[in-house]
């Protein structure tokens, strides 16, 4: 009997390739989010800088200059902190599409592998079937020839 072998393998490997390529694609995507979110707490952490520095410029004499650049580095650093948070939910929108791109490649691949597993469990019942028939068809050859060995002796 010939060895089992799938007649979709190569449908089976490009949706595999597929898949890899789509998990791919949303590590990159969750990569992009974790970027912008670290992002964020950098500019978070500037400003809260900024404003200790600016807290502490009434301590000692300075000049006004010096208290309109923290105060326009805080707003500047707020404003920029706003636009981090719109790139983090457009990261996150990015993300969650991915992920139904992966899980569609997923789906479609298990589609081929349980097409696979049912063909091979068919090759499967169909080999012990001729290997059966094999069987029987030895079991008989034996039993005509003691009976031919009687007849003759």
């Amino acid at each position: 009997m010939k060895k089992f072998r799938f007649q979709f393998e190569t449908l089976e490997k490009v949706r595999r390739t597929r898949e890899g390529e789509a998990l791919r694609l949303l590590s990159e995507a969750q990569a992009k989010v974790i970027h912008a979110n670290e992002h964020k707490q950098a500019l978070i952490r500037g400003m809260s800088l900024a404003m200790d520095r600016r807290a502490g410029l009434g301590g000692s004499a300075t000049s006004p200059l010096d208290f309109m650049l923290e105060s326009d580095f805080i707003s500047g650093q707020k404003i920029r902190i706003v636009q981090a948070e719109v790139a983090i939910q457009r990261s996150k929108r990015a993300v969650e599409k991915a992920l139904r791109n992966y899980l569609h490649a997923k789906r479609q691949t298990r589609v081929i592998e349980m097409i696979r597993e049912k063909r091979f469990a068919e090759y499967k019942l169909e080999r012990a079937k001729h290997l059966q028939k094999e069987m029987d068809d030895v079991s008989t050859m034996r039993n005509r020839l003691r009976q031919l060995r009687k007849e003759s002796a």
